[in-house]
């Protein structure tokens, strides 16, 4: 058995690189650095004890052996290790004996360390904790004193690897910071705050090159003797698009995907790190591992939930995972190059940066000045902003990088010239002019700008120039195989090309071949080697690359059609390109990555218009434009620009074509977009076409779509009757599975049509209808966002407002997470609007202004009327008497086809009158109201208005004449007996009968 475990343990040594030193025994004592020293032998020395403790599980659990602990029988002995890991300088030196030895403290400690540590555990001292930090999880253990040891040492106990790595860990050395004191003083000061459980985050803005990585570097270096872990992943140029793969990345690394033996392997590491987060395996490994593509095979339930169901309860578990995984042990995570974030990844970041204030998190990002961030700046957020650096930090740097090298006066004073202060600039322009071998800037040896800097050094590459070309084509980040599938030169030879260049520090590189990936240092350096290609080249280059993805690598091609699409588009093969930004658009929107799907979309279509005109061209237009109509109704409404010209332009070619079923959808669109415009008699026109197209066409869905329409537009213009016969003709239609969530939809039909039988003095069916409306949401994110608000309207119709403020929460909470602009506005006015009647005035005037504001710049203009006389109200309620009158004159001019809400803004009017002491116009606001409610059958705005009007009649002394007009539109009511206005008014007749 012991020499079972002497072949497990050598055997865990020597695969992360250790040199097994001799046999103490049953103890084994190992170097890591010697005979061959790594860049990282304290990270291999820990993962080889972590190693060494999990074969020996294996052994005890796979032992042959029976031997009894105790006479009477008993278990089988069972193995356990204790591993001390200590860091330090030594000499090598060969002793008496054949075995080599060292001299110095380090293997003192390390034996004691392990003496003094629990079975089953690897301790570590500050030493080695220092070389590690960051990239395992460990729990400090403070002070120890061990035998033959002078002075106590801190110890830590290593717990499980945190996965990741950072960007610039595989560089051999780092220059020292210059002239960013200042910034890695605010890091510094936010990671602390992080640390006492107040979450941070600090986002590093500045140009290509100015130091924002280098700076993260730094920051790293400097918080490595405190416990924590760290996360870090980067957008990347070819990937924006991709749904998730940043996140990807930065789990796959924090899991240590690649290590794995197997896809077993790979899930009992994820439920690991789920576990120790607190999350619950049954609800969290199966989203987290298909979006690692993960296989769980039956040890799981198949996921039956749609896209978007699944979509939340992902970002749900990921924002579990790491806020679980901040309270075991503070959290850094890093996500660089926000400007080439794939947007659901963003939208991750976005979540964390605005819940993550309460648990010990620090979200650090870089991103180049032309990234807005899409959260809003909170107390917990900073800003840095690198600026370039002074004359003399760069003398400070150049004289760094050059080290013993002393560079003549005149070279260090064109580096200072001509780089303008940009770090980058000047390391790399340094470096050239020491590889040149010349201490003189002379002719063009040294150039003026970092580019030519960088091709004087692809140039001296030799062989290898070529091969960074090629991978400057492939991607900022590449794998071996596909290298070598676009560029098939003899394997050692670009190996060794490929040696040189991360020699050379142009690229980064890890794994082990074949599996190996690489990394350009930056994105200039690949800038640099790209466009020194002729542009023939080039193109060649990329159809090369999409004819290896496509053939050689089908799983990228399935997980990542976006990029084949770009490598197609820059080979000018647009048939190509379009089919898979086509096939790149519907996998997005499947995902409900409804950016990405959009940018796809129009990708596509902008290359189709490069091919002949003909009319398989335009049908695969239509198709195009009509998917992306479909996305932008969701993302930016249906009065925003881009959606309006898509929908015009979907139209024209769906008349070209003939193709009724989309003609009529389109028609409907058209309408839709009208009706959100405010243009509601042109939105009436186009409804009533709508109509009859979809009877001609007589699908189940277009008939629906085309009623729904009609019941809003006939209910906006105030023609109550109307709304209720569409809604019986078309409430078959209604249940249809394809109208539910949908944008004129189950939803839309159900909600307006509540509103409808409110306003008509029917409260118990408007809220029937509420619920079957809440049931058509389904789990469609734009539909269950929209019900909550619709109810939220309902609910202030009814005067029940905290009722809707929690819906309106709900809705405005919805519609952020999925960007659902159009619905994000219109909740915000109507949270405003709820506040502000239960007291918080100033909240809900700021809530209604910026709904307003919104709406107004994305053209959408229906609802005006109402909003501004929701204005009003909330500035009455804060006693602004003068611009509440003023806002409701606006009111009324705001939109005059617009009727449904105007006896109310009538009313409103007549209050604000009798407050300034006009008593005569306000009676005169108060028939007005009547009589146009009267004429539209609004029998709820006719008695809201009465008890106005009943009210002063009765201060006037006119009290029977008050009862009477009350009693009477009182007594007309059958229904809804509990709402606020029918309690009101019993209320008020009680007192004008004593």
């Amino acid at each position: 058995m012991v020499a079972a475990y002497h072949h497990a343990a050598a055997e865990a040594i020597t695969r992360f690189g250790g040199h097994v030193a001799k046999y103490l025994g049953d103890g084994v004592m190992a170097y890591f650095g010697w005979p061959e020293a790594h860049d990282n032998d304290g990270e291999r020395a820990a993962r080889a004890g972590l190693a060494l403790l999990e074969v020996i599980a294996k052994l005890n659990a796979d032992s042959p052996f029976s031997s009894p602990m105790s006479k009477d029988g008993g278990d089988k002995p069972k193995l356990a290790a204790r591993v001390g890991i200590d860091s330090g300088g030594v000499v090598v030196g060969a002793g008496a004996s054949k075995d080599t030895d060292v001299f110095g403290e380090t293997p003192n400690i390390a034996a004691r360390l392990q003496a003094t540590a629990t079975p089953g555990t690897v301790l570590i001292t500050a030493a080695t904790h220092r070389l590690i930090s960051g990239l395992f999880v460990v729990e400090a253990l403070g002070p120890r004193t061990l035998k033959g040891i002078a002075t106590p040492l801190e110890v830590f106990q290593v717990v499980r690897p945190t996965g990741v790595r950072g960007r610039l860990a595989a560089a051999r050395s780092l220059t020292p910071l210059v002239g960013r004191e200042e910034e890695l003083r605010l890091l510094l000061s936010r990671w602390q705050r992080a640390r006492e459980g107040e979450g941070q985050l600090a986002l590093v803005v500045g140009e290509a090159g100015i130091g924002k990585s280098r700076l993260v570097a730094e920051f790293h270096d400097r918080i490595r003797d405190t416990p924590h872990i760290w996360m870090e992943s980067a957008g990347e140029q070819f990937f924006e698009n991709s749904p998730f793969h940043a996140l990807t990345e930065m789990l796959s690394q924090w899991l240590q995907l690649q290590g794995a033996n197997d896809s077993e392997e790979q899930l009992e590491r994820l439920e690991r790190a789920l576990a120790s987060a607190g999350l619950k395996l049954d609800e969290a490994v199966p989203l987290v591992a298909e979006l690692l593509q993960i296989p769980v095979g039956e040890r799981y339930p198949a996921l039956t939930m749609v896209p978007e169901q699944k979509r939340r309860r992902l970002f749900a578990v990921l924002m579990g995972s790491v806020f679980g995984a901040a309270r075991l042990q503070p959290l850094v995570m890093v996500v660089e190059d926000l400007h080439w974030l794939d947007p659901s990844t963003l939208e991750l970041q976005q979540l964390l940066a605005e819940q993550g204030a309460t648990v010990p998190l620090m979200l650090l990002y870089t991103a180049r000045p032309e990234f807005r961030a899409p959260w809003p700046m909170r107390a917990h957020h900073a800003q840095i902003t690198l600026n370039r650096l002074s004359a003399r930090d760069v003398r400070e740097m150049v004289a760094l990088v050059a080290t013993r090298n002393a560079l003549a006066s005149e070279s260090v004073e064109a580096v200072v010239e001509r780089t303008g202060g940009v770090p980058l600039f000047v390391e790399e322009l340094t470096r050239a002019v020491l590889e040149s071998g010349g201490a003189k800037l002379a002719g063009r040896e040294i150039p003026v700008t970092l580019h030519d800097s960088l091709m004087a050094r692809l140039d001296r590459l030799g062989p290898a120039k070529e091969v960074i070309q090629v991978s400057a084509v492939i991607g900022g980040e590449f794998s071996y195989e596909l290298l070598r599938a676009v560029h098939p030169v003899a394997e050692p030879d670009l190996q060794a090309a490929l040696g040189k260049l991360t020699d050379a520090e142009l690229l980064y590189v890890r794994g082990i071949a074949p599996d190996t990936i690489y990394q350009f240092k930056h994105a200039l350096i690949r800038d640099a080697a790209y466009e020194a290609l002729l542009k023939s080249r080039r193109r060649e280059l990329h159809r090369q690359v999409a004819l290896a993805i496509d053939e050689k690598f089908p799983v990228f091609k399935d997980a990542y059609p976006e990029v084949l699409a770009r490598h197609w588009t820059e080979a000018g093969e647009t048939e190509q390109a379009v089919t898979e930004w086509q096939r790149a658009g519907k996998a997005a929107e499947a995902r409900s990555a409804f950016s990405e799907a959009v940018e796809a979309y129009r990708q596509a279509i902008a290359l189709l218009k490069l091919l002949p005109e003909s009319p398989e061209r335009e049908l695969r237009e239509l198709d195009l434009t009509y998917s992306t109509v479909r996305v932008l109704i969701f993302t930016s409404g249906f009065s925003a620009p881009e959606t309006i010209q898509a929908i015009e332009r979907a139209t024209a070619l769906a008349e070209q074509s003939g193709n009724l079923k989309q003609l009529t959808d389109l028609m409907i669109s058209r309408g839709g977009t009208m009706f959100i415009s405010g243009a509601l008699v042109a939105a009436s026109a186009v409804a009533d076409r709508a109509l009859e197209l979809a009877l001609r066409e007589g699908s189940p869905e277009s008939l629906g779509r085309a009623h729904t329409l009609q019941i809003a537009t006939r209910h906006a213009r105030g023609d109550l009757a109307g709304p209720e016969e569409h809604f019986t003709a078309g409430l078959n239609f209604f249940y249809e599975p394809r109208l539910r969530g949908g944008s004129i939809g189950s939803v839309s039909a159900f909600g307006n049509a509540s509103f409808n039988a409110w306003m008509l003095g029917r409260a118990d069916v408007a809220r029937d209808r509420a619920v079957q409306m809440m049931a058509a949401a389904d789990t469609n994110p734009y539909g269950l966002a929209l019900s909550r608000y619709y109810a939220a309207m309902l609910g202030a119709y009814m005067r029940e407002y905290e009722q809707v403020e929690a819906l309106a929460t709900q809705a405005l909470e919805l519609s952020d997470q999925h960007q659902l602009t159009w619905v994000t506005l219109v909740s915000r006015i109507a949270l405003g609007d709820a506040r502000s009647r239960l007291g918080r005035t100033t909240e809900g005037i700021e809530l209604i202004r910026q709904g307003m504001v919104g709406l107004l710049e994305m053209a959408s203009h229906f609802g005006a009327s109402s909003y501004t006389a929701q204005l009003a109200t909330a500035q009455e309620h804060a006693g602004a008497l003068a611009d509440a009158v003023e806002t409701i004159e606006q009111a009324l001019r705001v939109n005059p086809d617009e009727i449904y809400y105007r006896p109310e803004i009538f009313r409103i009017r007549g209050e604000l009158r009798l407050k300034q002491g006009q008593s005569e116009l306000a009676e005169a606001d108060f028939h007005q109201a009547i009589t146009l409610a009267q004429k539209m059958g609004a029998k709820a705005w006719e008695l809201r208005t009465t008890m106005s009007l009943a009210r002063l009649l009765a201060q006037q002394g006119r009290r029977d004449e008050a009862r009477m007009i009350l009693a009477e539109i009182y007594n007309w009511f059958t229904e809804g007996f509990d709402t606020a206005d029918l309690k009101e008014a019993k209320a008020l007749l009680d007192e004008l009968s004593v």
